[in-house]
């Protein structure tokens, strides 16, 4: 009996979808990545870094006939405004994330974006091609991030990079041997390293634009039909699981919860019937998915129980082992594992003081600007009263916070993962809190709504693109 590769089955189901495949959650869900995506674009724009990186792009790859810079109106090379695109997303911190260490929407979009506006595709096939994208990576990196990470790569570009060239690979039409090779080029690109954070250099500020870059790179050299893409390059001895995990075998060095292995037949199982991308979060504060919950819950409960600093004798916050020994117990950012600035322990402490946390462009609670980090009561407070403990049974992305008052009564809390997973909707109401710094505000972010609402009607993705260029 024939085997079919991982490749090969990923390429079959992707060169066979068709928007009328896909079920409403699915396409709810897309267009909130896309609505978040967008949104984080015009932030970005709004900000030195992003600008910098758009200007940068111009002055190496503009081209009159080329793809569009979300927001500037500028164009570029589809590998340029792809990488420009990705930049301002990234610099607006407004990502999503998917099993806290992969953040897919500032790749996939951006190279996504770049491919539709040049082939002139729809929002239909936008959707599509997006789902693809999402789906495969998701499926792909699922179990196996934390033995990436173990390995000193950086998970996020990593997969990131084969989501990506796999949405432009169904842009492009390649058909399925098109597809199979989009996806060993895209394992040949892959690229990112965790050195850099774990020691105080800050590169990864371009790891997703460069893998933004090199997804499109993968689709448009598949397009060539030049390359024969290795059938096995996912699953073979010395293919992309091997050198990212360190076992083709689906063995596991570390993980979040259960067993250290997985059989790789599971990776395609129900693709087509169930879609893991439905379980992709999206970050509201300027700090790591895995502090999300927490200041969430931990918001919850001040307003629940409208206690004051003052009466805390302490707050232990019980969260997944991996999220304490942040990106990798091999490799653990040390500067994140005690008590500091940019720790758990600090936006438990900032919130019990100040009743919330500044989300990405909107509310502020307490000190803004460069004071947030230097509020001393806050940096006081985290020493004296906070604790994290790590847990190697508890889900990823489900803190739970005890608080033990001085007159000796204790407050509890737990956050299940699943109130993360936001759609449409909810997605559009939280980011009303993040859209202040955009030219028409409020206004701007509802005009950029109701045309995502409407995507499917869409011939081209023009008007989307000109959007973000208005609000």
């Amino acid at each position: 009996m024939e085997t079919i590769s991982l490749s090969r089955k990923f390429a079959r189901w992707a060169n066979e979808l068709t928007y009328d495949d896909l079920p409403a959650p699915v396409i709810s869900k897309i267009k909130a990545f896309l609505l978040n995506g967008l949104t984080g674009a015009a932030l970005g724009y709004c900000g030195a870094i992003g600008k910098e990186a758009v200007e940068l792009t111009l002055e190496e790859e503009a081209k009159a006939d080329g793809a569009s810079i979300l927001a500037s109106g500028s164009k570029a090379t589809r590998y340029g405004a792809a990488y420009a695109n990705s930049e301002l997303m990234h610099s607006s911190e407004l990502w999503d994330s998917y099993r806290m260490l992969t953040h897919p929407g500032p790749v996939l979009i951006p190279a996504a974006l770049a491919c539709a506006e040049l082939e002139n595709r729809s929002g239909k096939e936008l959707i599509v091609a997006l789902a693809v994208g999402y789906e495969f990576m998701c499926r792909l990196c699922d179990d196996f991030i934390p033995s990436t990470a173990a390995r000193g790569f950086r998970p996020s570009p990593i997969y990131s990079t084969l989501g990506g060239a796999l949405a432009c690979a169904k842009l492009l039409d390649l058909g399925e041997d098109g597809l199979v090779s989009a996806i060993a080029l895209a394992s040949n690109f892959a690229s990112g390293l965790n050195e850099g954070p774990r020691v105080g250099g800050n590169e990864i500020s371009i790891h997703e634009p460069q893998a933004a870059r090199n997804a499109v790179f993968a689709g448009i050299i598949a397009r060539t039909g030049h390359i024969k893409g290795a059938e096995s390059s996912l699953e073979g001895e010395a293919g992309f699981y091997n050198a990212f995990t360190g076992s083709f075998k689906g063995e596991l060095s570390y993980v979040f919860q259960g067993p250290k292995e997985v059989d790789l037949k599971t990776i395609t199982q129900d693709l087509g019937e169930t879609y893991k991308l439905l379980t992709v979060m999206f970050r509201i504060y300027p700090c790591a998915g895995f502090n999300q919950p927490v200041i969430e819950l931990m918001t919850e409960l001040k307003q629940k129980h409208k206690f004051h600093a003052d009466d805390i004798d302490e707050i232990e916050v019980t969260m997944n082992w991996i999220e304490t020994l942040y990106p990798s117990p091999k490799f653990p950012r040390e500067s994140w594992t005690r008590p500091g600035i940019q720790t758990t322990h600090f936006y438990v402490a900032h919130v019990a003081l100040n009743g919330g946390f500044p989300t990405v462009g909107g509310k502020t609670f307490g000190p803004t600007g460069n004071r947030l980090t230097e509020d001393t009561a806050v940096i006081d407070f985290l020493h004296k009263r906070v604790k994290i403990t790590g847990d190697k049974d508890r889900p990823m992305f489900s803190p739970k916070i005890s608080i033990k008052l001085k007159n000796g009564s204790e407050i509890f809390g737990q956050y299940p993962y699943s109130r993360l997973e936001w759609g449409f909707d909810d997605l559009v109401h939280r980011l009303n809190d993040c859209v202040t710094p955009l030219k028409q505000g409020k206004a701007g972010f509802q005009r950029l709504v109701d045309k995502i609402g409407k995507l499917e009607e869409l011939q081209n993705i023009m008007p989307l693109i000109e959007i973000t260029q208005e609000i």
